[in-house]
């Protein structure tokens, strides 16, 4: 039908276009995809029209294939013999141009399905774990989230404002036929994402291909570097990146693919450097590399593998100061010192600098200085490392050089006390913007929809998160503890809260909870989501320690490497949790708010909350707690009672407690029949019973000695005493028994709920010894029975 068809196809079939049986489509209203030779996707289009000259059909459109944003369109044209008019022409061009918006948008809305998909899964994935990959390649974890159960770690491709875009997922040893690494999901765009490493840039900036090199490179130096992916994005991140911090100078940290034609690492970071007016720098190896067989180390990391470490930081510093940019950077840093600036981190300082930077201690050993850069204790070798050697003397006779008792370094959000001297706060880390928040507001208050005065208990959280925020340094007297199904939210909204904080805010697990250096999450807190912090095995030996986190004045911090020290709480704290029962409570807690949450909401109604979040959401519910009325709400204002604290409190109840309970009321049934009886009995027996009972209520069972040292505090009762009573109720040879007696108003209520209990009175027996006996033998029948009854002339005569 098409006079050009032929010419046309076999353009786009050479071009790598595959078409499958039926394709191509002609006339459709948008573009169509199709798969390209050796790729798995289908990262080729086409859009394909009918143009009429006289009495002749031509094809006329676009076709290309798509790398990262560009979709590397060939049009298609009538032949250059056929005469076309102006108006025939201008026609074409519209239809061309209408053709690439719609393929425009239509990847556009591919990739921003895409990115919804990567942030929830990046919000799914733990923040601490562990990965083959990082322990072969000999890196840690920086920003990177893990698997909860497989081996496999993700690293999130975002935009200079933090969005995530995609996942690069990298798996372990153990991942059989699957790539190690793999984009995710498919249709996103990778085009100028990046993740960054070691912290935000100011004068000096790195970047790398790969995680591995990144990690490397930044861990030698103390400079931040971007992760670009591949080598075909180093320029696109590099220009992004150049773009959002127009200070910051850029060193490309090359792969050295000199085993691959062309060589396209280090042609990737020519080319890049170029863009940014930077430079860049290949590793440099002492042996030499095999050009055959067995490839030889290609990047920073495998240079650090080979060489060590310190290999790394000599070949970059050396390059750095023969550009004369560590002087650059040491100067900019004492310029930011001397004017209270948070400034960048740099390889090498002079003794000036380092005085301008540092506080000497007193108090702490010798071993720890402050760090006025970034307002905290480090140990003095760190200093050591960075100053010329042997400059540590140098370093204390300057007569610039300052020292500060230990009682006169603090963190005090308040700025008030006038004794802190050197201040671990360095102000507010995010700001505020007024915007749209009613999506996270509307999920808080589903999340407290549960309770009948749901209205006064949502706008009772509202306060109290907002008075800290209002008050930097206020210690809440109360926590939240917020635990019910999984989905429902309760992670999503309390993470932007963690964001307005900061650096001053932490996400905790049980991990970071038990482990000794406990620097990470307790130093320089003022914001604590403990997620899932608690098992029920764990409840009561973590119950104290959690009560000293929400009223203590103080925190221990201990931080690897440097000396323990007291810190100021200023720690305020919310418990999520997806376990009926997460936290042991009193029965007069006057220190949790707690709220047990309703079902998981359809996934719609998150999709608009991460869409909030994800255009200024976390702004604007900080500008709304900032300026939020709050007249009459303190530190100390009580929380609400409600359903959910109440049935947590009848759960705490400990079990020991329930049992003595339930044995009063009449409530344990006897193996011989009926219900175990009140009366005294062998303390041992009583353990018996009580291990039972906890089995089939499936209870933690106590030790013994806590079982009857419970009782024995009873009023009126005695537990463990060596009583005198007889062999048995035939055999009146004295035998000493340790022996459980109840008060003599718990048999009479016992005897008020069954008549027979009138039995085990005292009262109704000869001697002492023969009311513990038949009592002893009684409780004893009732848990083992015997072959034999107690006779019925053996009680009083």
């Amino acid at each position: 039908m098409w006079v050009n068809y032929d010419e046309v196809i076999g353009e786009m079939v050479d071009h790598g276009l595959i078409f499958k049986s039926g394709e191509p489509f002609i006339d459709t209203h948008k573009p169509k995809k199709c798969h390209v030779q050796e790729d798995r996707e289908k990262r080729g289009w086409y859009h394909l029209s009918t143009f009429r000259a006289g009495t002749d059909d031509y094809l006329v459109g676009a076709y290309g294939i798509w790398h990262g944003n560009d979709n590397g369109r060939i049009p298609v044209s009538p032949p250059k013999s056929l005469s076309l008019s102006r108006a025939e022409k201008d026609a074409i061009n519209e239809r061309r141009r209408d053709n690439a918006r719609r393929a425009k948008a239509m990847r556009q809305a591919e990739a921003d399905r895409a990115a919804l998909q990567a942030s929830r899964v990046w919000r799914a994935y733990q923040h601490t774990g562990s990965s083959s990959y990082l322990e072969r390649k000999g890196v840690g974890a920086d920003g990177i989230r893990f698997h909860p159960t497989v081996d496999t770690c993700i690293i999130p491709m975002c935009d200079p404002n933090g969005k995530v875009h995609g996942l690069q997922l990298i798996r372990g040893k153990d991942r059989g036929s699957k790539l190690e690494k793999q984009y995710w999901p498919k249709g996103l765009q990778t085009q100028g994402f990046y993740h960054l490493v070691g912290g935000a840039p100011r004068d000096l900036l790195l970047l790398a291909e790969g995680y591995a090199t990144a990690w490397t490179v930044s861990n030698a130096v103390n400079l931040p570097c971007a992760v670009a992916f591949d080598a075909n994005n180093l320029q696109h991140v590099a220009k992004v990146l150049k773009k959002h911090y127009p200070r910051a100078r850029i060193l490309i940290c090359a792969d050295d693919d000199y085993r691959s034609a062309g060589n396209p690492g280090v042609i990737a970071a020519q080319t890049a450097a170029f863009a940014v007016e930077g430079r860049f720098l290949t590793p440099v190896f002492a042996d030499a590399r095999p050009l055959e067989g067995e490839k030889g180390g290609t990047d920073f990391n495998d240079l650090a593998a080979l060489e060590g470490i310190a290999t790394v930081r000599a070949q970059i510093e050396g390059f750095l100061t023969e550009c004369g940019w560590l002087t650059t950077a040491a100067t900019t840093l004492a310029a930011a010192i001397n004017s209270g600036a948070d400034a960048p981190m740099v390889a090498r300082l002079s003794i000036d600098d380092a005085v301008a930077r540092y506080w000497g201690t007193y108090g702490f050993g010798g071993k720890v200085v402050f760090d006025q850069a970034e307002s905290r204790l480090i140990a003095k070798e760190d200093v050591i490392q960075l100053i010329p050697r042997g400059g540590w003397d140098d370093l204390r006779e300057h007569p610039d050089w300052r020292v500060a008792r230990d009682s006169e370094i603090g963190f005090d959000p308040s700025q008030s006390d006038p004794r802190i001297r050197c201040n671990l706060y360095t102000g507010w880390p995010t700001v505020p913007k007024k915007g749209r928040c009613e999506a996270l507001l509307d999920l808080l208050s589903y999340l407290c929809w549960n309770e009948k005065n749901h209205q006064d208990l949502y706008n009772w959280v509202l306060n109290w998160l907002a008075l800290p925020i209002q008050r930097p340094g206020a210690k809440m007297h109360s926590a939240l503890l917020m635990h019910g199904p999984q989905g429902t939210g309760k992670s999503l909204f309390f993470e932007a809260i963690v964001w307005i904080y900061g650096v001053y805010g932490r996400v905790l697990g049980q991990e970071a909870l038990e482990d000794k250096f406990n620097a990470d999450w307790a130093e320089r807190k003022l914001f604590i989501v403990a997620d899932e912090v608690l098992a029920k095995q764990d409840m009561y030996h973590i119950k104290n320690r959690l009560k000293g986190f929400i009223t203590g004045e103080t925190i221990r911090v201990n931080p690897k490497n440097v000396a323990a020290h007291n810190e100021a709480n200023h720690m305020n704290i919310v418990f999520l949790s997806n376990e009926r029962h997460p936290l042991v409570l009193e029965d007069d807690d006057r220190r949790h708010c707690v709220i047990w949450t309703p079902p998981k909401l359809p996934d719609a109604i998150f999709d608009e909350v991460i869409e909030e979040i994800e255009n200024g959401g976390r702004e604007a519910l900080f500008d709304f707690l900032l300026n939020r009325d709050i007249s009459g709400f303190t530190v100390a204002s009580k929380p609400p009672m409600t359903v959910a604290k109440q049935e947590l409190i009848q759960q705490s109840v400990s079990s020991e407690e329930r049992f003595v309970t339930e044995w009063l009321a009449l409530e344990i049934p006897a193996e011989n029949g009926g219900m175990v009886p009140v009366c005294p009995c062998l303390g041992s027996d009583l353990y018996q019973c009580y291990r039972r009972w906890c089995e089939k209520q499936g209870e933690r069972i106590r030790r013994s000695q806590d079982v009857i040292g419970f009782i024995g505090k009873k009023h009126q009762w005695q537990a463990g005493k060596a009583e005198s009573t007889w062999a048995s109720s035939v055999d009146r040879t004295r035998c000493n028994r340790k022996m459980i007696i109840p008060a003599a108003a718990a048999i009479e209520a016992a005897t008020a709920l069954d008549p027979r209990h009138a039995h085990y009175r005292e009262s109704e027996f000869e001697s002492r010894a023969s009311w513990l006996t038949t009592g002893y033998e009684a409780f004893s029948d009732a848990i083992t029975p015997k072959l034999s009854n107690i006779p019925e002339d053996y009680r009083r005569r």
